[in-house]
């Protein structure tokens, strides 16, 4: 039950984090518009976010975002990371780049 209240904070945060870099053309999207992240580098760019945002429900229960990523099981961490790269091509073939 755990998994799926932190997988699903993570994935708004995926699509509120690929929303917002639309403006941003230098960005990590045009980063990542020549190669495929690294579930290291979607986990770290998700952490990263969360804690720059300031926007946490989480907090009562982990002290940090890498903390709640890190409770999540191996797999919903790999499900995370291919939801995170399938959503990341739909908006690179929307800007036209993939």
């Amino acid at each position: 039950m755990e998994d799926k209240r932190i997988k699903a904070f993570f994935e708004q945060q995926t699509r509120a984090i690929l929303g917002r870099s639309a403006t941003q053309p230098g960005g990590f999207r045009a980063y990542f518009a020549e190669r495929e992240p690294k579930d290291n580098e979607i986990l770290g760019l998700l952490a990263i976010s969360v804690m720059m945002s300031g926007d946490f429900p989480l907090r009562s229960r982990y002290a940090s975002p890498i903390e709640a990523l890190a409770a999540l099981s191996k797999s919903a961490r790999a499900e995370l990371c291919r939801q995170f790269r399938s959503e990341l091509k739909a908006c690179l073939r929307q800007m036209g780049h993939a």
